[in-house]
């Protein structure tokens, strides 16, 4: 499974160089970090590409890390 993910990973660094700011899997999950003021084009990206054929958007969180200057983190969980 992570062979794939790390293909997917990649495959979206590639393809969206204007969006993608660094990408890793962890835990058997793939996770990207996105710039925030492209994260619609990201997500409609990820709909609408035939590799990609992410279908759902299952939920939308924040994570708080206290220590850093930007605490905060946006997390969507999609499913393909």
């Amino acid at each position: 499974m992570s062979d794939a993910l790390n293909e997917m990973g990649a495959y979206l660094a590639a393809k969206r160089t204007d969006c993608v700011l660094g990408w890793d899997v962890t835990h058997d999950e793939l996770n990207v970090d996105v710039a925030p003021s492209n994260i619609c084009d990201f997500v409609e990206f990820l709909q609408r590409d035939p590799t990609c054929k992410f279908s759902t958007l299952v939920d939308i969180t924040a994570v708080d890390y206290p220590a850093r200057a930007k605490r905060f983190d946006v997390v969507y969980h999609l499913l393909s």
